[in-house]
Formats: C-alpha cells, structure tokens, sequence
C-alpha cells in the first residue's frame, strides 16, 4: 500500500467514524447493549449469593410426614439437624399431587412396619424437576445416610466388631478444584456473552456503510471518488472493527465490575477471575473481533436491503454463541486440530482462560492465525463482491 492509498484509506475511515459519533442515540445504544450480558450474569450470581447466604445446614426445613412417630429414635435424629416435621395429606394421591404442583417440597413415608425395627424402609416423593424440591431432598438424603452409618456402627459395637465394620467400601473425596463453588458455573458464561457481544457489537455500521448508504444513495458519489473499492471497504471494515473493539472492551470491564459486586454481597461466592484474566481475555479475542467485522461486512454488501442484512446479521451471533453455551455445561479442552479452527480455537481458550488452566501457547498462536487467516479471505471475497456493479443496484 502506496502513501497516496493509506492517506485516502484513512480519509474514508475517519469520515466513517465521525459520522457515526455524531449519531449520540446509536452511540449510546452501543455503549449501555454490551452491559446487559453481564447485568443479566451480575444479577443472576447476586441471587444465587443470597440463596446461599448463611450454612444451609443451619436453616430449618419442614417436611411433610407420614408415620414418623414409628421411629422416635430417627425422628429425634432429624430434628437434631434442624428438620421439623408437619403433617401430609393423607391420600397417596393427595400426596403425589401436591408434589408435582409445587405445594409440598417433599413428603416423606414411613410404614407401620417400621416401629421398633432397626432396619426398615423410608420414602420420599419427590420432584426433581424443581430445583427447591431437589434442594430437599438431597439434605434429606444425607441426613438419612449418616444416620444410616450412625445405626451400623451401633450395631457392629453392640456385636463386637470394630466401627465400620459394615462398610464395605470407604469412600474418600479429594476436591481439586480451584474454586469449588457456584460462582464458577457463572463465570463460565462470560466467553459465549462475550463472543455474542463481538459478533453484534460493529453490526449497525456494517448495515449503515453499505447496504444502508447505497439505500440512501449516498454510496454512488463515494464510489466515483478516485479510492479503489477494496480501500473503501477496508475503510469501512477498520470503522466497524473500532465499534466492535470498544463493545468488547465495554462488555468485559461490565462483566468484571458485575461480578465483583455480586459477589462482594455474600461470603459464600468464590470472587471474579483477577483483573488480567479479563485483559487477557480481550486481547485473545482480538482475532474474533477481525473475523466478526469481516463476515457482517460481507453480509452487509450481498444483501438487497437493509431488512434482509438486518435479519441475517441478527441470527450471526447465534452461530458461534450457541456452541459456547454449550460447552458452559460441558467443557472441551482443545487439541491441536480443534485450536486450528477458526473461531472455535479462541472460545476453546477462552473458556480454559476463565476456568483457570494453563493455555498452550502453540494452540494459542495456532488459533489466532487461522481466526486471521480466515477473516482476510473472507475480507477478499467481500472486496470482489464489492467491485461488482449490480451489488449497488437496489433490489
């Protein structure tokens, strides 16, 4: 590139970033959308924080029964861990029906048959489909097992054998995690909102550059101007990627600032990733950013009307956002094929960045090549389509 292009390139991308400055809604539109995401994840973990505010272990619960005076024995046991029990409906169908709807949390049953054995049955109706339900029912079940182990080793005792003797497997747990806690589950969404944000954040200048300006017919005088048509469209791609750059930065400083203030309100949160995590974060998107702009300007260009470009320009942020929120549920680590696929490589590693692993610099390096690689072809195949003459016909 010539002096004479890179003074005409700068040129048009100044006159693109001046004029979509001026427009001070948009603007502001741009600035507060990117905050929603992590207002939306902020809000989510403050809930989540004050569910969890206190030991669980020291709330009381109240649980319908039926036949629990027929073992006083596990019912002082129970209230010793702050159960309390009340009356259940006495129809099995009464029983299952507030359940299912929500009116009961859980209802345990407790046969006839069970006064004065040391070994009986116990049932719970239950619905798992709630999640207060399922809360429940799990302390329940532990209450229940160590009383379990409590009998077996009365048992053994009275019997001569050693505690534990019953116990055929004794299970040890090891948690290696670095933040064994809820909060992690959240943070983990932060890489698809932010791949969702960069791949909506510049669409409103890829519509309003191209397709909006050829409906206004200020695109025909530029085009006679003496600036080949790919400096033009690298003008308008390097405008779109600014908007772009300034989302991501928005939506990641939002995120970090969100988070933090979620979980300041509780002692029972695991704190935000520290602040470089989060630079790194955007500089590792990067890439994604060039790829983003490259395929909403491309779209931006082949499409007919502004409606057309605004619908599929709409659904483009699904296509990689989607994947990511399928991988805040289950995790993939990536390999040196998966590192290499454009796009995909960088939310692989922007997942591993947030969950606190160590990246591979080579499936670093190797994704942001391919991601760059990929966004100069397609910044080629939109500048052939740009100097085609019918692109600039309406309809």
């Amino acid at each position: 590139m010539n002096k004479t292009t890179f003074v005409r390139l700068m040129a048009v991308f100044k006159k693109e970033l001046v004029d979509h400055t001026r427009d001070r809604r948009s603007l502001m539109l741009a600035l507060i959308y990117p905050m929603l995401g992590p207002l939306l994840v902020g809000g989510a973990l403050f809930l989540a924080g004050k569910t969890l505010q206190g030991d669980f272990r020291d709330q009381y619960i109240y649980v319908p029964v039926v036949g629990i005076d027929y073992v006083p024995e596990l019912k002082a046991y129970m209230e010793e861990q702050n159960v309390r029990f009340v009356p259940a409906p006495t129809s099995r169908e009464d029983q299952e029906l507030g359940v299912r709807e929500g009116f009961l949390p859980v209802v345990m049953l407790v046969p006839k048959s069970a006064q004065g054995q040391d070994r009986f049955d116990v049932e719970f109706i239950t619905n798992t489909g709630r999640v207060d339900n399922l809360r429940v029912t799990l302390r329940l079940g532990t209450i229940l097992g160590r009383y379990n182990h409590k009998k077996a080793d009365e048992i053994a005792h009275a019997a001569g054998l050693q505690k534990g003797y019953t116990n055929v497997i004794t299970l040890t747990r090891t948690n290696v995690a670095q933040d064994a806690n809820i909060a992690v589950f959240f943070y983990t969404m932060m890489p698809p909102l932010m791949i969702f944000m960069i791949f909506l954040g510049g669409v409103h200048i890829a519509i309003d550059t191209t397709v909006g300006e050829r409906e206004r017919g200020s695109l025909e005088p530029l085009l006679l101007a003496p600036v080949e048509r790919w400096v033009l469209l690298l003008a308008k791609t390097g405008a779109a990627f600014v908007f772009t750059a300034v989302s991501a930065l928005v939506n990641v400083v939002a995120f970090r600032l969100f988070m933090d203030w979620a979980t300041l309100s509780t002692d029972k949160l695991t704190g935000p990733p520290d602040w470089n995590v989060f630079v790194y974060a955007f500089v590792i998107a990067i890439p994604l950013m060039v790829i983003a702009v490259t395929l909403q300007m491309s779209v931006a260009v082949i499409t007919r009307s502004m409606k057309e470009a605004q619908i599929y320009l709409g659904l483009l942020p699904l296509i990689p956002a989607l994947p990511g929120m399928v991988m805040v549920f289950t995790p993939v680590d990536p390999t040196s094929i998966s590192a290499a696929v454009p796009i995909l490589g960088q939310m692989l590693i922007l997942n591993q960045l947030v969950l606190g692993q160590t990246i591979d610099t080579v499936q670093l390096v190797s994704a942001t090549i391919s991601t760059l690689v990929s966004a100069v072809l397609i910044f080629l195949l939109a500048a052939k389509w740009f100097r085609r003459e019918k692109m600039f016909v309406l309809g």
